[in-house]
């Protein structure tokens, strides 16, 4: 049975009215026993596309800063690992909480170019730019912990550490820039393929409904 949302007096006698939860959880199973993979492929694996972009943006800005601040040797796990997978899941958990729940209950008066814009947003934030800021602060502990560069504390120096810090990035801010558009461009591109792929489903249930209806 396809969900539709509709004001009280348009519901049907024979209707079940499901909360929001409920509607989500039911849409939820049927997307993900769906039998035609290829319909639903973007609806299920469209997150790992953005989780994986993520982790990649910040395995490069972490191998940036240890490189520019020489502790290419030293903390790697402890290093990669918060900078890398922390944003990585956080963009996965973000996109499904704001975009693709959205998508799922969607109704025919969704706004398509409002997720989009949504999910560009979110993606640019957890994508990159969250990396960037995780990375630095791994970097200033590694540096004092084994003495690798002349740099002040940050709990007494802030405003100099800051400055070094925009000097050792300035030469890649195009780099970063142009990530910060990349991953915003993915976001939105993935939340296309997403609606797509959910449509589709969601086109399927309804004619065959419509089917259904008529042979009774």
């Amino acid at each position: 049975m396809a969900l539709e949302r509709r004001r009280m007096r348009e519901i049907p006698s024979d209707a079940i009215i499901l909360t929001e939860e409920q509607a989500l959880q039911y849409q939820t199973k049927i997307l993900n026993n769906w039998k035609a993979t290829s319909d639903i492929f973007w609806y299920k694996y469209g997150s790992v596309f953005l989780g994986t972009a993520t982790m990649l943006s910040g395995a490069y800005a972490n191998n940036y800063l240890r490189r520019k601040f020489k502790v290419m040797k030293f903390g790697r796990i402890s290093s990669y690992l918060p900078i890398s997978v922390v944003p990585a899941m956080m963009s996965v958990l973000f996109h499904h909480q704001f975009v693709l729940k959205n998508l799922v209950l969607s109704n025919d008066d969704t706004c398509p170019i409002c997720m989009e814009v949504r999910a560009s947003c979110v993606q640019a934030a957890s994508g990159i730019i969250l990396p960037v800021i995780l990375a630095p602060l791994s970097t200033i502990a590694l540096v004092h912990k084994y003495s690798t560069y002349n740099m002040p504390y940050l709990t007494s120096e802030p405003l100099k550490v800051a400055k070094l810090l925009v000097e050792k990035m300035r030469p890649a801010a195009h780099k970063f820039f142009w990530l910060v558009i990349a991953h915003a461009a993915l976001g939105s591109v993935v939340t296309f393929l997403e609606a797509n792929s959910i449509f589709k489903v969601k086109n399927q249930l309804r004619k065959l409904e419509e089917e259904f209806e008529g042979k009774r």
